[in-house]
């Protein structure tokens, strides 16, 4: 009788964040056994039966290495992260042990327990900084201006490190900016489609708080800070895939993972408010003390590498995110919850 093959098992560290949401869908579809990890409990039927939810810090050395040990993964994908810059600067050794030292230590526990594993490690376009090259590639300079960025940018060599001194299967994707409608609202690409849909709903006012403590739309305007600053925008979904195919490939390696096109914090409020039939610059206003002191200004990929490696493209184009997330908005507002696991 023939043996019925068996199904690979993959550890996704972050699981409960946005990407952890598009990736565990990914894999199930693949038919992979998943184990996501998350900071805190959460139902343990997101996804299904077909995923084992572990809650736990990974700064504990202690439930790290009883979450790799008892995983037994063939693929790590390494997603947790202090996920903003700003916040960044108000718990900087907090974001240097999950952000360096974890995937150094999940580099180490691989290298000594299972080298068959392979990993990828969510990297960030962060580690260019305030780059002055008009795209960014896997070999532009580094420049990191935050303890976010610097400590991507240390676990971004560290793994590099690992695979040359040990041959091991570790990869980085250099993850450049990528929204979706699971985005939470302390994202200013989700603030934006939020204040858009309650004014296409007729709001001039909503219950959610920006970082000021303040609504975000309040008197029918949505504060911003630095408007002119240009992002490399894509759409989650895509970006899981190129996570998925960098770990596959045979060989291991660093992907810059963007659409590479730019677009500004202007653009996207346009594009926003357009789904609401209104002019964003009557909905916009800027406020200094939203702006950043220290900030990327400017961050577009070249996927050159990914798309003739890994024959990866972007489906979802900017003006489509951009609607999408408008329109998710909307539903939520109307009171028609997102599929279970949204965070908001």
């Amino acid at each position: 009788m023939s043996q019925l093959p068996v199904k690979k098992r993959a550890l996704v560290t972050g699981g409960a964040g946005q990407d952890g949401w598009y990736l565990i869908e990914l894999l199930r579809q693949k038919g992979y056994q998943v184990v996501a990890q998350s900071r805190r409990r959460i139902d343990p039927s997101l996804h299904g039966s077909e995923v084992a939810w572990r809650a736990g810090d990974l700064t504990d050395s202690s439930f790290l290495e009883d979450l790799l040990n008892e995983t037994a993964a063939d693929e790590i994908y390494n997603l947790a992260a202090v996920s903003r810059p700003a916040i960044s600067w108000d718990i900087p050794l907090e974001t240097a042990h999950l952000n360096a030292l974890v995937p150094q230590q999940i580099c180490e526990f691989i290298r000594q327990r299972a080298p068959d594993c392979r990993l990828f490690q969510a990297s960030s376009s962060e580690i260019y900084g305030d780059s002055l090259s008009t795209t960014q590639d896997e070999e532009t300079r580094t420049n990191p201006l935050s303890p976010y960025g610097i400590s991507k940018a240390y676990a971004h060599q560290i793994v590099g490190a690992y695979r040359q001194q040990y041959g091991l299967h570790l990869s980085c994707g250099i993850l450049f900016n990528h929204e979706s409608p699971r985005r939470p609202l302390n994202f200013v690409s989700q603030k934006i489609a939020h204040a858009a849909a309650a004014v296409a709903l007729g709001l001039t006012e909503t219950r959610e708080l920006d970082e000021r403590g303040l609504p975000i739309l309040a008197q029918g305007k949505l504060s911003l800070g630095d408007i002119s600053v240009r992002r490399d925008f894509g759409f989650a979904g895509d970006v899981v895939e190129a996570m998925h195919l960098i770990v596959r490939h045979d060989r291991p390696a660093d992907y810059a993972v963007g659409t590479g096109e730019a677009h500004s914090i202007a653009d996207f409020c346009e594009i926003a408010f357009k789904v609401a039939g209104v002019d964003w610059k009557d909905h916009v206003v800027t406020d200094s003390s939203l702006v950043r002191k220290v900030d990327s200004h400017f961050t577009r990929a070249d996927p050159s590498k990914l798309k003739s490696v890994l024959g990866w493209r972007s489906k979802v184009d900017f003006v489509g995110l951009v609607e999408m997330m408008v329109r998710e908005r909307m539903r939520l507002l109307e009171g028609e919850p997102l599929p279970a696991g949204t965070i908001d």
